[in-house]
């Protein structure tokens, strides 16, 4: 089984030589091709709901005997926990999470339903705030705050999700973070948002709703960027974005058009 995107001669003409048993496609190439077809508008993502219901096998919720789960932390119904996860005594997990080997979740934090966090992630760990005293030396604030995760999130290895230093750090529902990311310390980050690799939100940021975070980017503390903002490779925003612009290199400045 496979998926076509949009038509083109090329594609057509690939799709007659290999000749899958099932090809997903748009209208133009369906009515050409040979090859058995489902005509589809959005045939990547028919594609996958396909496979998903066809080949993603169910697992079983099962809490791995080797994590350290605290009797005071309020687990849901069907939650799967990993080997060597911790979870700590003010943690709520909803329904169906999904919670990966090594993964340490520790402070006032609370995961909504169908979360997923992949391996070795770290959650409401305290945020990166230092005072120098009279003497020069750091003084850490005091991460007194909480994290909220609502439904349908899903969190990529090795990436952090650090506990407020006063109030919350909100990741809102169906947001997908990606490997390697760094949420800061009272950042909020909208609904259905898409944070890709080695991105790094600052402190006290705000992500609106439907906004593109391309791999390294960097949102700098306490900037507000709007609904549907795409943030390019790379790019360091350093201003506030409003809704809806294409912001892109160092520091960040709208694409034209």
């Amino acid at each position: 089984m496979v998926w076509v995107k949009s038509f083109s001669p090329e594609r057509l003409a690939l799709l007659e030589e290999r000749r899958p048993s099932l090809a997903i496609c748009d209208p133009e190439t369906a009515a050409k091709t040979t090859v058995p077809s489902i005509v589809s508008e959005r045939p990547r993502l028919d594609f996958i709901r396909a496979v998903t219901h066809l080949f993603v096998p169910e697992t079983k919720p099962a809490i791995h005997p080797t994590a350290i789960v605290d009797p005071a932390a309020t687990l849901g119904e069907r939650v799967s926990i990993g080997a060597y996860a911790c979870i700590g005594p003010d943690v709520t997990l909803g329904d169906d999470c999904v919670i990966g080997p090594g993964v340490v979740i520790e402070g006032t934090v609370q995961l909504g339903k169908c979360c997923v966090v992949k391996p070795n992630s770290v959650i409401g760990a305290p945020g990166f705030g230092f005072e120098c005293d009279e003497n020069g030396r750091p003084l850490h604030f005091p991460h007194l705050g909480q994290v909220v995760i609502e439904d349908d999130v899903w969190i990529g290895s090795c990436s952090t999700v650090e506990r407020a230093a006063l109030g919350t750090t909100r990741i809102c529902a169906r947001c997908k973070i990606d490997d390697l990311v760094q949420v800061g310390h009272n950042v909020t980050i909208g609904g259905d948002t898409l944070v890709c690799a080695n991105s790094v939100t600052c402190g006290g940021a705000k992500i609106g709703r439907g906004c593109w975070l391309a791999p390294n980017s960097v949102i700098k503390e306490k900037v507000q960027v709007g609904d549907g903002v795409t943030v390019g490779l790379g790019a360091v925003v350093i201003r506030d974005v409003p809704d809806g612009l294409v912001v892109a290199g160092v520091p960040a400045k709208p694409l034209p058009g």
